[in-house]
């Protein structure tokens, strides 16, 4: 256990039946004839090198962390896209490319995009919206912005070699976004919404107002 920094100023202050029991805490045997002085000579010599090891332990640690994040691979050669929602109002989508898919794309001069597409059912095959956006080989991950009243989606990592030919190159499994209130999604500051004691309580509808005046563009 992490013992309690103690000042000179500290063990001073103390009495000497005080600096014997902290003298127990650190191990430290004393004769019940030692001077005071001695026993918080003592107690500052061992703090100093307990927090030394400390010190070059934690400068291990950080050093061994360095090492981990210096032999992570910047690609795991495979080609795969998946996404997380950060809230029901944006997802992160991330992917890979494998070296031969990139090679080929190069090759043939084939554009890249992100295609999210979106579903009312978890089983429907009906798009009901898309969003697109292009990208670079270079890209790996991505914002996207979830239009309001979506219930589910799949993002899609697509190529283009003849223009109005979409291929797939990967695709996500389908994601559920969180049910939404009608009265929250639909706030505007001015307009009166209804709410449970709970949410009035939670300060909902300053978080409202403050989301709607620095993010308006989700609306």
């Amino acid at each position: 256990m992490k013992k309690e920094f103690l000042s000179r100023q500290y063990l001073e202050s103390v009495s000497t039946a005080n600096l014997i029991t902290i003298a127990d805490d650190y191990g430290i045997d004393i004769p019940d004839d030692l001077n005071r002085k001695f026993i918080i000579e003592e107690l500052l010599d061992i703090q100093e090198e307990s927090l030394s090891l400390e010190e070059k332990e934690e400068e291990e640690m950080k050093e061994d962390d360095k090492a981990v994040l210096n032999t992570l691979p910047k690609s795991y050669n495979h080609t795969k896209i998946n996404a997380v929602l950060r809230n029901p109002a944006w997802a992160f989508v991330f992917w890979d490319i494998k070296e031969s898919d990139i090679t080929a794309l190069k090759k043939s001069g084939a554009s890249l995009s992100l295609r999210v597409l979106f579903f009312e059912t978890e089983d429907s095959d009906e798009v009901i919206d898309t969003i697109t956006n292009e990208l670079t080989l270079a890209d790996r991950e991505q914002y996207v912005l979830i239009p309001a009243g979506r219930k589910y989606f799949v993002a899609n990592l697509e190529y283009v070699e003849t223009p109005g030919q979409n291929k797939v190159l990967a695709y996500s499994p389908r994601i559920q976004i969180p049910y939404e209130s009608e009265a929250l999604k639909s706030y505007q500051p001015g307009k009166k919404i209804k709410m449970n004691k709970l949410a009035e309580l939670s300060g909902m509808e300053e978080l409202l107002r403050q989301h709607y005046k620095c993010h308006r563009q989700s609306f």
